[in-house]
């Protein structure tokens, strides 16, 4: 055989190695995180709905649908990266893609103001900004690396508990949403980070902030 042959042989081998060890990881992973976030979102009450998406690699979906104050119902969906095809995974990492955890909660009472906040220099967010119906939202103060769009009366306390809020969680948050329409409330974060410390935690900050 040639060179260009055993190059062939050599990097298919590798590519095998790596989906199969990437396959491990995605699910040794994405049993951990399962746990880790159903330790958390009991705290808030019964878990009433939980399935895979697809397989323990890839990700879950759970719910808790009678959950405590401000909380009436909370969702909780994580997806991890698709890693076990290297090069898409070198293409999605390199465009930001990371293992993500997206919350969904419909409040015990309809909130009387709506933002949204966005990390400063995103896309869709700048998207979102150049949005007609955005056109009564206005920007306000935000930390060091977000930004903040508000509709509605200026509560300048809630504004600073969503500051204080940020300060806390900024690492992992991505983009927070509150509107008067359920879900009332979505986030989106980075998974890493979070799961550094116990679920618990991330859920009594939250519930702390919306007044709970």
């Amino acid at each position: 055989m040639d060179l260009g042959q055993w190059i062939v042989i050599i990097l298919s081998f590798f590519l095998a190695a790596w989906y199969l060890g990437a396959n491990i990881f995605n699910r040794r992973k994405g049993i951990t995180t399962y746990y880790w976030l159903r330790r958390g979102l009991e705290k808030l009450g019964k878990i009433t709905e939980a399935e895979w998406l697809g397989s323990s690699g890839s990700g879950a979906k759970l719910v808790v649908g009678k959950a405590a104050k401000p909380f009436g119902k909370i969702e909780a969906i994580y997806m991890l990266e698709t890693r076990e095809i290297l090069p898409f995974w070198i293409v999605n990492h390199l465009r930001g893609k990371r293992d993500e955890i997206i919350v969904k909660a419909t409040l015990r009472s309809t909130p009387k103001q709506e933002f949204e906040v966005g990390r400063t220099g995103d896309r869709q967010f700048a998207s979102l900004q150049s949005d007609e119906t955005m056109d009564s939202f206005e920007q306000v103060p935000a930390p060091e690396g977000f930004q903040i769009l508000w509709h509605g009366h200026k509560d300048e306390q809630r504004i600073e508990q969503l500051i204080a809020f940020l300060s806390q969680e900024g690492v992992s948050v991505q983009r927070i949403s509150m509107h008067r329409k359920i879900p009332h409330l979505v986030i989106n974060a980075r998974l890493k980070p979070l799961i550094d410390s116990p679920a618990e935690s991330f859920f009594t900050k939250l519930q702390a902030w919306l007044g709970g």
